[in-house]
């Protein structure tokens, strides 16, 4: 499991949640299934590389006609290497456990 994260992510707890699940997969004995990526200063939507870093959306909720504004959080630049840097992680890692003929799980 690979799991991208950004430590100023303003939409929830994901940095504590991150941590969470390794524990979790440390008391299981599955550690080293977990692979964990943070970047500090990055928001929530780590996205593919040259996406817009987008720190807030606001949505009108169906029906009630109210807004809503999310946040996202993340500093531009340090967001922008986030995607960039992610992304190359990302595909290597799919990569080796999905497409690797080295590895016998994959394919599986």
């Amino acid at each position: 499991m690979l799991l991208v994260n950004g430590c100023d992510d303003q939409n929830g707890p994901t940095v504590e949640c991150a941590e969470d699940m390794a524990h979790m997969m440390r008391a299981a004995g599955k550690e080293h299934l977990l692979t964990r990526i943070e970047y500090p200063d990055a928001g929530h939507l780590i996205e593919p590389p040259y996406s817009p870093h987008v720190r807030a959306t606001k949505f009108i909720k169906n029906g009630t006609r109210e807004a809503v504004i999310m946040l996202w959080g993340g500093q531009t630049k340090p967001h922008a290497d986030a995607q960039e840097d992610s992304w190359s992680k990302i595909l290597a890692f799919l990569q080796e456990h999905l497409y690797s003929t080295q590895n016998p799980k994959a394919k599986m």
